[in-house]
Order: C-alpha cells, then sequence, then structure tokens
C-alpha cells in the first residue's frame, strides 16, 4: 500500500506541476513538435513511476542492429502482450523511440494522465461500438503513416492470469494496413507488479522486456500476412519465463 501511497502521489505532483507551468508552452508548439514534446513528458514521467515502484528492469534485444537501424522518419507499430497497468510505463522507458499507445477508451476519461495521451496522439479505442471501433483503428492507421510509431496490445485486455491471451486478428488490420515495420514486443513480469482488479503495487519485482527483430511487411506474402496474428503471439509467448 505505502508503494501505491507513493506512485500516486508523486505523479500528482508532478501533473500539477505540469499544468501550471509546461502545458501552455507544450499548446503553442506547432503539432509535431507538439506530439514529440509530449510523449517525451510521459516517458519521463513513466521513468519515474518504475523508479518508484523499485522494478528492476531488463531490456533484451533479440537483434539489436536491427532495432537501431529502424528508420527514425517513417512510423512503426510496436505489437506487445498485456499483463498489468504498468505495461504502459515499461515500454515507454524501455524503449527510445518516442511512442504513442492504442489504449481502451476507459483511459480517455482518466484525470491528468488522458491530457497528456491525447497531446501524444494516443488512440482511444472504442472496443464496445465495432463501428466506432474501425474509425479509431483508421485513425492509428493514419498516424503511423503520418511517421509516427504506436504500441498496439491485440489481446484486447490485460490478462487475468499472467498467461498470454489470443491476439485478436482485427487489431492486425492497423499491423498489415500500415504497411510499416511491426516490432514484437514482449513485457514479461509487470502481472506481479500489479494484477488486473488490483490496486495495490508490489514493489521489488523483475521485468524483462524483449525487444523482437524489426519484422518488415514488404518481405511477407499475403499468406503469411494473414497469419501474422499467430506468428508474434507465438514469438512473444516463447519469451514469457517469469512464474512468480
Amino acid at each position: 500500500m505505502f508503494t501505491l501511497v507513493k506512485v500516486t502521489i508523486v505523479a500528482l505532483i508532478e501533473f500539477i506541476y505540469l499544468r501550471l507551468f509546461i502545458l501552455r508552452k507544450i499548446k503553442k508548439l506547432p503539432e509535431k513538435d507538439r506530439i514529440l514534446a509530449a510523449r517525451k513528458i510521459i516517458k519521463r514521467l513513466s521513468m519515474k513511476i518504475i523508479k518508484l515502484a523499485k522494478i528492476d528492469l531488463e531490456i533484451v534485444y533479440k537483434d539489436y542492429e536491427a532495432y537501431k537501424k529502424i528508420p527514425q522518419d517513417k512510423g512503426i507499430v510496436i505489437v506487445s502482450n498485456h499483463e498489468s497497468n504498468f505495461d504502459i510505463p515499461i515500454i515507454l522507458t524501455g524503449l527510445d523511440l518516442p511512442i504513442g499507445f492504442v489504449a481502451k477508451k476507459e483511459m480517455e476519461s482518466w484525470p491528468f494522465y488522458s491530457k497528456w495521451m491525447r497531446l501524444s496522439r494516443c488512440v482511444f479505442l472504442d472496443r464496445e461500438n465495432p463501428r466506432e471501433g474501425i474509425k479509431n483503428i483508421r485513425e492509428a492507421i493514419s498516424l503511423v503513416k503520418e511517421g509516427y510509431n504506436m504500441v498496439i496490445f491485440p489481446e484486447g485486455e490485460r490478462s487475468l492470469s499472467g498467461e498470454l491471451g489470443d491476439f485478436k486478428k482485427g487489431s492486425f488490420k492497423m499491423v498489415t494496413e500500415s504497411k510499416s515495420i511491426v516490432l514484437p514486443l514482449t513485457v514479461d513480469g509487470t502481472f506481479f507488479v500489479q494484477k488486473r482488479g488490483s490496486v495495490l503495487i508490489n514493489p521489488n519485482r523483475k521485468v524483462r522486456l524483449i525487444i523482437g527483430k524489426p519484422i518488415e511487411l514488404k518481405d511477407l506474402s499475403q499468406e503469411e500476412l494473414g497469419k501474422l496474428n499467430i506468428k508474434i503471439a507465438s514469438l512473444i509467448k516463447k519469451e514469457k519465463i517469469i512464474k512468480k
């Protein structure tokens, strides 16, 4: 409980400071500069949260050279499993790329945090309304084509058991239609930091972020594209080793 209180207080102070002294300056920037600045701010806050929760974060690269060769002027789609609310700060901390998220619509009403998610051009996905959900995915595809990196969680919700859920094929429309580079990510261990349905934060936990080898969609056949959700889910499942 102490860790939860500490993280909440620090985050609240940070958001108040940002609202009073930074927000107006950010809003005056040109659109691209505004988005990148907001993404940097959320990254810095995420790094503080990880430190306060005393998470022992290990970053593993499956192909570091290929990762560093990812073009910085073109948007990519980052595909990750989803274990916990801590997945977002872990990914922001571990990747040295400016990123936004395709997040559940409920996060749009989160106090303070949602403001900066909107500024960083995160997309809030409405899974209850198929028509709106399609619009949301198209918005995310447009952002990638404009050069912005976006993260998607194809399971659709956090794991109840820590095990990998099905990667919904509908979510992969964003992946295949963006015609971009796909970067698989495995988040391993955040389930034991904060489980779904609980607000308690368990400190001093080991978490691994495995950054997979980038996949060039142009190198895949139509058959391979059709089974891409299965392929990436299999790659991620093999990397999950933390059991408690």
